[in-house]
């Protein structure tokens, strides 16, 4: 299984990466510095792919708008997804939920790294 992170701060990506190596997380992890990019990886890697962490504010592509795709093509639809984003308004919450109801977690940051385990934990094989 894999990870994909999706965030356009090539800090907040390592941030996470460093986070979840610490934690124990072995799943290879792959990146995408926008929904554009994300979108081509998953199309050639959705069958590894377990779990997404997503950014909100993006160029290009936001978040919320890749959620919106995703769970419209139902090899994706299922996909768990985290949202890990400093957009932790309460209206920009249920407007994440409405777009997937679904959504397996939305993590403001900075974020503490046994919020992250939380999170991720239930997805990992």
């Amino acid at each position: 299984m894999k990870i994909l992170i999706v965030d356009d701060s090539l800090l907040d990506r390592k941030l996470l990466i460093r986070t979840l190596m610490k934690m124990g997380i072995t799943q290879e992890i792959l990146q995408a510095e926008n929904g554009e990019q994300a979108m081509e990886i998953l199309a050639t890697n959705y069958m590894d792919i377990g779990l997404i962490l997503l950014d909100w504010q993006m160029p290009k592509v936001s978040g919320i708008e890749l959620m919106a795709g995703v769970v419209k093509i139902p090899e994706l639809s299922k996909l768990p997804i985290i949202m890990v984003t400093a957009s932790g308004s309460d209206e920009n919450k249920r407007a994440a939920y409405q777009v997937n109801p679904n959504l397996a977690g939305f993590l403001v940051k900075p974020y503490k790294p046994e919020d992250l385990l939380a999170a991720i934990k239930p997805f990992l094989r």
